[in-house]
């Protein structure tokens, strides 16, 4: 946390030396401070019942820190919790220096912490980028506030919110100032980052970039660029060293699951248009109306482009840079997905089949909100000149544009946003239908069940049905299933097992598993492909008919005593279940009931 708290001061104190010159620059920078930290209040004020996007969060991310955590400084490598003991790179965490944050703390706290410490950042490095571009207080702060803003997932770090700040250290390394504090921001974005997740994408750029230099000749000039990739390198290389060397092979490894995976071929068009146009899951970006607006006013831009002053030719350049930069991300990420890559990958095997070179495309949503920034800029720019030079059309153009773009970008981040969904669940309480942290977790439920059972929950294995393995692995029980991206393989096939004949009723459903396989989970052909969570008030008529093939006797063998399960089982006793009490575990304000199983 000290570290934490003495980078971003560090950082403040540079924005302050940089664009705060009087009074009303340290106002309006603090007034947008103000405005991300409002994010805090939804969180406070709600506590557990927040609302929290779940996935590759709540059900994976989260229960990695708080096991890294629990067995940090005590030279565990495996986790007895989950999977019968995982490896420490099964759950390797995307931002190392975070599960600092989950020892000290509990992880509804670290969570929320490290939420607004992201958001803080990814506010202050906009403004700096920004401010050094346009020289412009009030679009450096707008750009700052909605990209701190945008729904980013927190339990990855700095790896999106803090791109705009590590690219102002490079800036700063590269003009030779301010390089203690430079370096210092760039190796707190080593230890908060992922190499795997985006890290490898920015040495990449950062090697080309030096690359240029040394051919221009002037690598000599900006060596402090050079020593910051390297710092970049070495926090990257002392916090992923042991899976780095399972990724190459070097040692006595496990063989992970990944030899299984299947890469598939995806539409060139459709997968080009989602990362351009649309944004991911990871990049929420919601550019539409920024890459309309940003291919619009480049070309009014390079038309008018002899008569513009020297800032604006720049902010030109840059947009036009920035533009084609990400059109080149969305191209590799379509040609990466499609299918001539996907049967080279297949056939190449390793670490060429593995390696998700795609990735480079979480660059572009600090990119993306940079061309705002220019965007915003020019149209200023000609709304004073049009005002200044009597030239009405331009006038109306340079405002009724700036307003548009203002409005509707700032009105996108917000629907979208975390910050949104939480001031509905004030306003609506229970009625608002978002699944919040306690709902999730549902530790009230939890804690019944451990005291129906009364056992020290480390002497027994359970499974979950109809509810994420991390609800239970939250609240202190060992489960033999999960979610992991690099598991045994031998683990993989043994937990087939239970669940083959339920796999065997849905092609889609044995694909998943058998092909990907990194949710480790008691799947069934009902519910089919990512419904992994039912609801007390389920239907149970969906099960009219209808016969689980689970092996009960295959779970048992890998020393499954419990199945917690969101539903009644109709063929329980045909299967070997003993139901141990006639009502399910419930609270009045519980998502889900859950029905204890006896195997």
């Amino acid at each position: 946390m000290r570290l934490h708290t003495q980078s971003l001061l560090k950082v403040f104190d540079s924005i302050q030396k940089t664009m705060c010159k009087d009074k009303n620059d340290k106002i309006i920078f603090g007034i947008g401070g103000i405005i991300v930290m409002a994010a805090l209040l939804p969180y406070l004020l709600l506590g557990g019942n927040m609302v929290v996007p779940f996935q590759d969060q709540l059900d994976g991310e989260v229960l990695c820190y708080m096991l890294h955590a629990k067995y940090l400084f005590t030279g565990t490598t495996v986790y007895p919790e989950m999977m019968n003991g995982i490896s420490a790179n099964g759950l390797f965490p995307p931002a190392p220096l975070l599960v600092l944050l989950y020892k000290i703390m509990s992880p509804q706290a670290a969570f929320v912490t490290n939420q607004i410490f992201c958001m803080l950042t990814a506010y202050a490095g906009m403004v700096l980028c920004m401010h050094q571009a346009v020289k412009n207080r009030l679009i450096a702060v707008f750009c700052g506030i909605v990209f701190a803003y945008l729904p980013m997932f927190s339990v990855y770090g700095l790896c999106q919110y803090g791109q705009p700040v590590l690219f102002y250290a490079f800036y700063l390394l590269y003009k030779g100032r301010h390089k203690r504090t430079a370096l210092g921001i760039v190796i707190l974005y080593g230890l908060m980052s992922s190499v795997v997740l985006v890290g490898y994408a920015i040495l990449g750029v950062g090697a080309l970039f030096l690359i240029w230099l040394a051919w221009k000749l002037r690598l000599r000039a900006h060596k402090w660029v050079f020593i910051g990739w390297l710092s970049l390198l070495g926090c990257y290389l002392v916090t992923n060293y042991q899976l780095l060397l399972q990724i190459f092979g070097i040692g006595s490894q496990q063989t992970s699951h990944k030899e299984n995976i299947v890469r598939y071929g995806q539409n060139f068009a459709e997968s080009f248009y989602t990362v351009f146009v649309r944004g991911t899951l990871h990049t929420p970006t919601h550019q539409q109306f920024i890459a309309a607006a940003t291919i619009l006013i480049l070309i009014c831009g390079v038309s008018a482009y002899g008569r513009m002053k020297r800032r604006m030719r720049l902010a030109v350049r840059l947009l036009g840079a920035g533009l084609c930069f990400n059109l080149f991300c969305a191209l590799f990420f379509a040609f990466y997905q499609s299918g001539m890559m996907a049967e080279f990958r297949n056939s190449a095997g390793g670490i060429l089949k593995e390696f998700q070179a795609d990735r480079i495309y979480w660059l572009t949503v600090s990119v993306w909100y940079f061309l705002l920034g220019l965007d915003l800029y020019l149209l200023w720019e000609w709304l004073r000149s049009g005002i200044k030079n009597k030239r009405k059309i331009c006038a109306a153009a340079g405002g009724v544009g700036l307003s548009v773009l203002l409005c509707i970008s700032a009105a996108i981040v917000y629907y979208y946003s975390d910050f949104n969904k939480n001031i509905h669940r004030l306003r609506s309480g229970e009625s608002y239908e978002q699944i919040t942290w306690n709902d999730f977790y549902a530790p009230d439920l939890f804690a019944q069940i451990d005291a129906f059972i009364g056992r020290d929950k480390s002497s027994y294995r359970t499974l979950s049905f109809g509810i994420y393995p991390a609800a239970p692995l939250y609240n202190g029980f060992y489960c033999l299933d999960g979610y992991s991206n690099n598991y045994d393989l031998s683990y993989m096939n043994a937990f087939r097992e239970i669940i083959h004949g339920e796999l065997d009723k849905d092609e889609a459903l044995r694909k998943y598993f058998d092909e990907w396989g990194c949710r480790c989970y008691v799947l069934c052909a009902q519910m089919g492909i990512n419904h992994y969570l039912l609801p007390k008030d389920t239907d149970d008529s969906i099960w009219a008919g209808e016969k689980l093939a689970f092996d009960t006797e295959a779970a048992k063998r890998l020393g499954a005593w419990y199945l917690f399960s969101a539903v009644r089982i109709p063929n329980a006793e045909e299967l070997g279940m003993t139901l141990l009490r006639e009502e399910p575990f419930e609270t009045p304000d519980s998502y889900y009931a859950v029905w204890l199983y006896a195997l």
